[in-house]
């Protein structure tokens, strides 16, 4: 089954290089690629096979930018029930206005993502504890907008865009998002105006780390986990800096307790009713004398309780 889309928008400025317009759109095509792998992740009966992006015009005075997307997938036929809003509905009929901005908004959902991921580690090696106000309040908006397309709440679809974009993931793709943000980020007060979805406004742009600052970053005293075992040892539903401390299970790296941070994603409400989660998350080390990491704190990203991890 076939599906096409328009992933359509514009930078607001002007004088854009030819090595800026190529790193764009391949920064864009990868994100585009990455936002539709989280369909399967927001469907389980839903399976994403591959897309095409083809050009469907290029306007190079503003850099702006029409993107025809293929997706190509099967959706379970057994499925008796159809869920108004859901993946399935767009299946066998022209897509309707109210879904043209999908893929877009799945793309951005990947971007913000990725971006918060790189404000934080840059964040974190600054030993800063400010939050990502705009990069976090517009997820939000783009993360409201697929649910209400799709039918699932908020919290489903950030559980979705974390389980498609786990942290090693993420890492990665910074570059990809710095390349798409860059040519909107000469000049303060401009932005990324989309198509059938919220823009990507001047503040977001100037809250993204520079290059130097991304390029600063010593990874090498950082190690990244995927579905650790942590348990709990303090919790301050208040905080999301202070009161908190964790075990990581099963790694004799990290055998003590060890302060921990979260993420601004994770609720903490909802993270203190378990003793022991399922969690990605980083560990920031010290390197000593003889070369060896000695574990500092941890810094949650996301979770899941033990039952959720089959």
């Amino acid at each position: 089954m076939r599906l096409q889309f328009h992933h359509a928008g514009r930078y607001t400025g002007h004088d854009f290089t030819v090595d800026e317009l190529i790193l764009s759109l391949s920064a864009q095509k990868t994100l585009l690629e990455e936002g539709l792998k989280i369909l399967s992740e927001l469907d389980e009966n839903f399976r994403y096979d591959s897309s095409k992006i083809r050009v469907e015009s290029i306007t190079t005075s503003s850099l702006a930018w029409d993107l025809l997307v293929e997706v190509y997938g099967k959706y379970q036929t057994q499925i008796e029930d159809k869920v108004a809003g859901s993946i399935e509905e767009m299946f066998g009929v022209d897509i309707p206005q109210e879904y043209e901005g999908l893929v877009t908004l799945l793309a951005l959902g990947a971007t913000y993502m990725v971006a918060r991921y790189g404000y934080e580690r840059v964040t974190r090696s600054k030993e800063s504890n400010a939050p990502s106000i705009h990069i976090h309040g517009e997820n939000n908006v783009v993360i409201q907008q697929i649910g209400a397309i799709v039918g699932v709440d908020e919290h489903q679809v950030e559980k979705a865009l974390e389980r498609s974009l786990p942290p090693a993931r993420r890492r990665a793709l910074i570059p990809k998002v710095a390349d798409f943000l860059r040519p909107a980020r000469k000049c303060p007060g401009e932005s990324i105006e989309m198509r059938n979805a919220p823009d990507i406004s001047s503040d977001v742009l100037q809250e993204f780390p520079n290059d130097a600052d991304l390029e600063a970053v010593d990874d090498s005293e950082n190690v990244e986990l995927e579905f650790a075992r942590l348990d709990l040892r303090g919790t301050d539903r208040d905080r999301h800096k202070q009161g908190w401390g964790a075990a990581i299970v099963g790694d004799d790296r990290f055998p003590k307790r060890l302060p921990m941070d979260l993420y601004p994603t994770v609720d903490p409400d909802k993270l203190a009713n378990h003793r022991s989660v399922i969690a990605n998350l980083v560990v920031e080390c010290n390197r000593g004398a003889d070369g060896a990491l000695r574990p500092k704190r941890i810094h949650l990203l996301s979770f899941a309780p033990i039952d959720h991890l089959a």
